[in-house]
């Protein structure tokens, strides 16, 4: 949505160094001075994103539900709530925060990528395949990377 935007290329950055200590402080000093839904939405799931990579697991949560209220149904806060419940083992509640994300944006193939790792550990191979391959179709390379890894997608 807004990674390109210079003002906020300093979280992405650091998100992507694996700098979450940075990302959360960049996330939260821009917060400060930001009113707009759309970019509050996405300021507070990079900062959710960056705290649960310090795993500040609450905090990440809290951020991702502020995120939905400043925007609701935004698939990226969508799959990170995901993402934590498939990390706390919580499969069927993963499930439901991916589809939610799907049915917010059925473009947004890293939701499916996920919905096709949370199938699998329920052992739904069948709807495993149809997730993993619609994430395909919809991106490719990300899919296909993933896919060889055999791993979910990381937070976004």
């Amino acid at each position: 949505m807004f990674p390109k935007d210079p003002r906020f290329a300093c979280v992405v950055q650091s998100l992507r160094r694996g700098d979450f200590a940075a990302a959360q402080v960049a996330a939260s000093e821009l917060l400060a001075q930001c009113s707009d839904p759309a970019e509050r939405a996405f300021l507070l799931n990079k900062r959710g994103a960056a705290r649960a990579g310090l795993h500040q697991l609450t905090a990440a949560r809290s951020d991702f539900c502020d995120a939905l209220r400043a925007v609701p149904n935004y698939p990226p806060a969508l799959t990170n709530l995901g993402n934590l419940s498939f990390e706390g083992g919580e499969y069927e509640a993963a499930i439901a925060h991916y589809q939610r994300a799907i049915a917010a944006d059925e473009r947004y193939a890293i939701a499916y990528v996920n919905l096709a790792a949370a199938y699998k550990r329920l052992c739904r191979f069948d709807e495993a395949v149809r997730a993993l391959r619609q994430a395909q179709r919809l991106d490719a390379r990300n899919a296909a990377t993933v896919a060889a890894s055999g791993r979910r997608s990381r937070r976004r």
